[in-house]
């Protein structure tokens, strides 16, 4: 890791300590009248507030990639069960194995509210204009979606209104909140395309995300409006079930969409820097037992065998070769190591070429248009009107994630009929961290089979499909419990999380606590457990899915 952390304060701003619903408090982001930030907005050109949210949804603007390993890849990265470290952080006692580093985690709130909801209320503050509101509201809760999904509670809607301190907003709350943004979004960016008679490119020259497409933006503000919606299923089915039914007959992605994601010139994907040079950041055991249980045939596309970078093979405990170079071996995180040694030749996320899917010049995907596939078929399992069966979408979803990455219709085909599940897991440096596969549904799709099992089948599918987004992959997780993942091989949790089980989230950091602490009182009382990693959030309910 290398890390240059400035000694910035995070200054959050807020009004006295109020009673209300969030939809009211809200309007407080468009009628901004202090600058909590010192930043002197009418100096700011205003396509430059765009590109700064944009590319603040995974804080990378200057190439400071400790910055994203921090917000993202030190926690729910691994949390996911998509990548693990090689590196034995503080003596091999940190976020890997359920002991917290406090200060790894308060970048994720503070960057995302200097660099996301600031940017946004000056947006809201300057205009008017139907497509231009209506892409900034999908900014902010793209930005701030990743935020309240890894602590719970947040300073959310008075944020910006100025005050020496800041209230919380509950996840209910905010996630409500959300779904009227996105719903009122959607309106504008129709309206807009109606009175326009389609997309005007000219009105969209910050656009570092959607080709410069109003209706690209209404697609994704809609896939997003059915991802925040079925966060909620387990707690408020009835308003799931009306959001993503109105989603969809929005105007949802499809095929003929791009992956959403934010390019801008000289900007290089942090997820390979903290790969390759940083060498902090191996694929994860689980990810490797799934796609290779799977035969799945993307793994070699999103992934590069041992030996990559020249590093030679993986040596066993006596210093022995293995013969693994060319091979695909992830790591189990809260795996022992005295040395990065040990592990950093496993496999890493593909970045070897310019062309490569996963290239330096090949920025991280915030929404892939395969996931609103996934979306609409666990919507069609629970009988929502999604616009087909349950079965049919599945198999949609896993054609475009084939497509994305150049497979033929014969490997497609070959893979919604395999009937194989998860592969063992073996490290070849350590036997000890062996483990049998857990996830335990094949990939073809069983009519006879339950519900839980075809969800599993559809949450996992959508997890590949995603990667390597882990606070997507993680949430997908804690949500349904799909995939099954492989437990920690040492949990240093002390007993807040029982051997076996996962993470809940992130608690608040020490920083927060002491720069905001009246505000903080607040928090603690709207997440209705302890301040701990150990308590559930608002939408992660215990039990069945059904």
């Amino acid at each position: 890791m290398k890390i240059n952390i400035k000694n910035s304060v995070l200054l959050l701003a807020a009004a006295a300590m109020t009673t209300g619903t969030i939809s009211s408090c809200t309007d407080g982001f468009e009628s901004t009248n202090t600058d909590p930030y010192g930043v002197e907005t009418s100096d700011v050109p205003f396509g430059d507030y765009f590109k700064d949210a944009e590319l603040s949804i995974y804080f990378n603007p200057d190439n400071s990639n400790w910055a994203y390993q921090l917000m993202q890849n030190l926690n729910a990265d691994l949390y996911s069960g998509y990548f693990a470290v090689p590196t034995p952080f503080n003596g091999g006692t940190n976020n890997s194995k359920y002991s917290m580093t406090d200060g790894w985690n308060s970048l994720l709130l503070e960057n995302t509210n200097l660099h996301v909801l600031k940017p946004v209320a000056s947006i809201l503050e300057s205009t008017e204009a139907d497509d231009l509101v209506a892409i900034a509201k999908v900014l902010r809760v793209a930005g701030v979606l990743k935020v309240v999904d890894t602590y719970g509670p947040i300073p959310y809607s008075k944020t910006m209104q100025g005050g020496l301190f800041v209230d919380y907003d509950s996840e209910e709350a905010i996630y409500k909140s959300f779904l009227e943004d996105l719903a009122d979004a959607s309106a504008r960016l129709k309206n807009f395309l109606a009175e326009n008679g389609g997309d005007d490119a000219s009105r969209l020259s910050f656009d570092l995300m959607c080709g410069n497409s109003q209706t690209t933006w209404l697609h994704f503000c809609n896939t997003l409006r059915m991802r925040v919606a079925m966060r909620m299923v387990n707690v408020d089915p009835a308003a799931a079930k009306e959001a993503c039914e109105a989603a969809y007959a929005d105007g949802v992605m499809d095929d003929s969409d791009p992956d959403i994601m934010a390019k801008y010139a000289n900007v290089k994907n942090p997820l390979l820097e903290i790969s390759t040079n940083y060498n902090d950041c191996n694929i994860g055991a689980s990810f490797e037992s799934i796609l290779k249980g799977y035969n799945d045939p993307r793994l070699a596309e999103m992934v590069l065998p041992v030996g990559w970078g020249g590093k030679g093979d993986i040596k066993d405990l006596d210093g022995n070769p293995t013969n693994s170079e060319g091979e695909i071996h992830g790591i189990r995180n809260g795996t022992d190591m005295s040395d990065k040694s040990e592990y950093n030749m496993f496999s890493i996320i593909s970045s070897t070429t310019t062309g490569s899917i996963y290239s330096d010049a090949y920025p991280l995907p915030i929404l892939r248009c395969a996931e609103a596939f996934f979306l609409r078929a666990e919507g069609a399992l629970r009988g929502w009107n999604m616009g087909g069966t349950a079965e049919s979408l599945y198999k949609q979803g896993i054609e475009v994630s084939f497509n994305k990455y150049g497979l033929d219709a014969s490997a497609y085909d070959t893979y919604i009929a395999g009937t194989t599940t998860a592969a063992d897991y073996v490290d070849p440096h350590d036997p000890a961290n062996n483990i049998a596969g857990m996830n335990d549904v094949p990939v073809a799709w069983d009519a006879a089979a339950t519900n839980e099992q075809k969800l599993q089948r559809i949450i996992t599918q959508r997890w590949i499909a995603n990667f390597p987004e882990g606070t997507e992959g993680w949430a997908m997780f804690r949500r349904t419990g799909y995939p099954k993942l492989f437990p920690l091989v040492k949990n240093l949790s002390g007993g807040l999380i029982a051997e076996g089980d996962f993470i809940k989230r992130l608690p608040f950091c020490d920083k927060e606590k002491n720069a905001n602490k009246q505000g903080y009182l607040t928090g603690l009382q709207l997440l209705g457990g302890d301040d701990n990693i150990a308590t559930n959030l608002w939408w992660d309910v215990d039990g069945s899915n059904f």
